[in-house]
């Protein structure tokens, strides 16, 4: 009896000590699976060589079209969770809207003028990406206060006894712009006050809600509905809203958000707000457009309110030329077995069994090189093979050009009943050398805004229908050269500016088969007026450079399509308008995912317009590639990453709390 119960307790003491160990270890071992992550490795910035099949890494995890901020991003991402990733970029430089060039011993930025002040501080959101895409190595320096200045033409319009100013300046923190803006405005209307903050919150709402469609776009359906569900629905509400006819129900009816999602918004009148105060506040408060590039009667509230909230705390520029941003982040592809290629033109996509499996390049400068239809015929195609493949250059050349036209999506897509979305507007840029020290100058170590009037849906029609002969309803003018910490040192005595304006691509259409710089001399007239335009609104509120701009060069919207493979020059993906979020849009927009197997999307098309949208839709498309356990993984080594930051910041943190707040920093700001 004795033994069968020594027997008895030893096998049930083993059943027990089994039992304990798979509760106790199970778990542990699924964290370790979730958390494992590979060892960060240090970067080693190198430019990107031209595109060579025999340089070509072998086992390819997955190709990654676009050097862009969604594209380089993305890329890291992969890169950093150990999969060997290919980096293919069609121009000379990598970077997309973020490289740099230079001419005439000058130095322009292309699309990056500056950013949020939250990107030069890696214990907040953007911030930390950006800091754990490059290790650390890419520099910001926040701008002077005001950040950002409107100017307008002259209006006697004010009411009795009220201020008549011109200018109008942004300034860190909501309550700091709203007192700023009502103080050039009517300082004594309490009333008008109070709805500017009110419009001001709401913006903020609806940063929060795109954090939520985020979290959407990475969770199972089922769960992202029980989770953000509310939150997603507020967003597509508020994105059917315009931004004209938000301004007219908060600033002029006294509408509160809860009121615009039960009662709807109510359409506003057509035509310039009688008040003269609610008329500038209104045009005033459309400060953002510039990041989406939509007129007010068109352009969903969305992407206003997010990209306001986005520069409320304030603004900040790269330390150094823009382009070291896709330097830093796209060399540690190589450090994982990866590589990145220049002159890389992917000329489709290859679909076997439904599935994408690979791509279609050649050297782009061999091509161009090319002077007959036989030399070119002669170039070879390199097949490269890969388990995924993203685009992010937008799904305007996925789906017109790089994609089987059979395929059924395809079809789908160019059926106009099956999506209502279309490429965003193009711009003009001009490119300023400037003779003499920006400090010695007194240029502005802010960013300024050209406003056409305070009633900006009548100033964009009158340019669209006549742009030789009517200014431009907004154009930025920024100045690198006092933005650059680096600049003085690496340009001395000599100053920089960029202005750029809206145009149409429909414009300059007929040019377009014409050899870059060699279109014709009518072309050349017709940038000649454009320029005079820009140049004259240069001197009248930047005068100092007047006398001193020793070389200017026009881009037009073809250059867009030159140096930014964008299609029909759209400069920001998808135009922001109020049907973008509709039911019919959602397959194609503001998601990583397509319906081919192993095709996914990144940049801003996987999310939103911008340098700072198109880093997070580069996120989303490694988060896609990943699936839902890879995606656990790089969000534990962000946040780790953010909470790092935070206890250097503040020592007397712990982990777990220093954790905890990283996850409020990611979900709230």
């Amino acid at each position: 009896m004795i033994r069968t119960f020594d027997l008895m307790s030893t096998q049930q003491a083993q059943i027990w000590a089994l039992v304990i160990a798979t509760v106790v270890l199970l778990p542990i071992y699924f964290v370790l699976i979730l958390t494992r992550w590979p060892k960060p490795r240090c970067v080693h910035p190198r430019r990107a060589s031209s595109f060579r099949p025999d340089l070509v890494p072998k086992c390819i995890d997955t190709i990654v079209i676009g050097s862009g901020s969604g594209g380089c991003t993305c890329a890291n991402l992969l890169a950093q969770s150990g999969q060997r990733v290919l980096l293919l970029e069609r121009h000379e430089k990598t970077g997309g809207c973020t490289h740099s060039f230079r001419e005439k011993k000058c130095e322009w930025d292309t699309g990056l003028h500056y950013t949020s002040k939250a990107m030069s501080l890696k214990t907040r959101r953007p911030g930390a990406i950006m800091d754990f895409l490059s290790r650390g190595k890419q520099a910001w320096t926040p701008l002077d206060e005001p950040y950002d200045e409107i100017v307008f033409p002259s209006d006697a319009d004010t009411r009795p006894g009220r201020p008549n100013e011109n200018s109008y300046r942004f300034i860190s923190g909501k309550e700091n712009t709203v007192e700023s803006i009502l103080n050039s405005i009517d300082p004594s209307d309490d009333l008008l006050r109070s709805r500017a903050m009110r419009y001001m919150d709401l913006c903020q709402e609806i940063n929060n809600c795109f954090v939520a469609l985020g979290v959407s776009r990475i969770l199972p359906a089922w769960l992202s509905r029980i989770l953000v569900g509310n939150r997603v629905d507020r967003l597509m509400k508020f994105a059917a809203m315009s931004v004209r006819d938000v301004q007219h129900a908060i600033l002029n009816v006294g509408y509160t958000a809860e009121d615009l999602l039960e009662e709807g918004c109510p359409t506003a009148p057509e035509g310039p707000d009688p008040d003269p105060s609610i008329r500038r506040l209104k045009a005033v408060l459309t400060h953002p457009i510039g990041d989406y590039a939509v007129q007010p009667r068109d352009a969903t509230f969305a992407a206003h309110g997010v990209t306001m909230t986005h520069y409320m705390g304030g603004a900040s520029y790269t330390v150094g030329a823009t382009q070291n941003i896709s330097v830093k982040t796209s060399s540690l592809l190589r450090e994982f077995g990866g590589e990145v290629f220049v002159d890389a033109n992917v000329h489709g996509i290859i679909i076997e069994d439904g599935r994408a499996v690979g791509v279609r390049v050649s050297n782009e400068k061999m091509l161009a090189e090319c002077t007959s239809e036989a030399e070119k015929a002669s170039i070879v195609i390199t097949e490269i093979r890969a388990k995924n493949v993203v685009c992010a250059t937008s799904i305007y050349n996925l789906y017109n050009k790089l994609l089987p036209q059979n395929l059924p999506i395809v079809k789908k897509f160019r059926d106009p009943n099956k999506r209502t979305v279309r490429q965003s507007n193009g711009h003009v840029f001009l490119f300023c050398k400037i003779k003499g020290d920006a400090t010695e100058l007194g240029l502005p170590t802010h960013n300024l805004w050209y406003f056409n009037g305070y009633d900006l849906d009548g100033a964009f029609d009158e340019y669209f229908a006549n742009p030789t002969e009517v200014r431009p309803p907004t154009v930025y003018i920024g100045f690198p050269c006092t933005k650059d910490i680096t600049w003085k040192k690496r340009f001395p005595g000599i100053s920089n500016c960029i202005m750029i304006s809206d145009g149409l691509y429909e414009w300059f259409e007929k040019y377009a088969d014409k050899p870059c710089r060699h279109r014709s001399n009518e072309y050349m007239e017709f940038k000649e007026k454009l320029t005079r335009h820009l140049l004259d609104i240069l001197y009248e509120f930047v005068p100092e450079t007047k006398g001193r701009v020793e070389y200017h060069h026009l881009g037009t919207p073809l250059s867009e399509i030159t140096y930014l493979t964008s299609f029909r020059a759209g400069s920001y993906g998808t135009k922001c308008l109020t049907t973008m979020f509709d039911e019919v849009n959602r397959e194609w927009t503001t998601t990583p995912h397509t319906s081919i197997s192993g095709l996914y999307l990144a940049g801003s098309d996987a999310f939103l317009p911008s340098v700072a949208g198109a880093m997070y839709g580069g996120a989303l498309g490694a988060s896609a590639v990943l699936g839902h356990v890879g995606t656990i993984r790089m969000g534990y080594a962000l946040l780790s990453h953010l909470a790092k930051g935070l206890r250097e910041e503040n020592p007397k943190l712990t982990w777990y709390q220093s954790m905890y707040v990283a996850f409020d920093v990611f979900l709230n700001t």
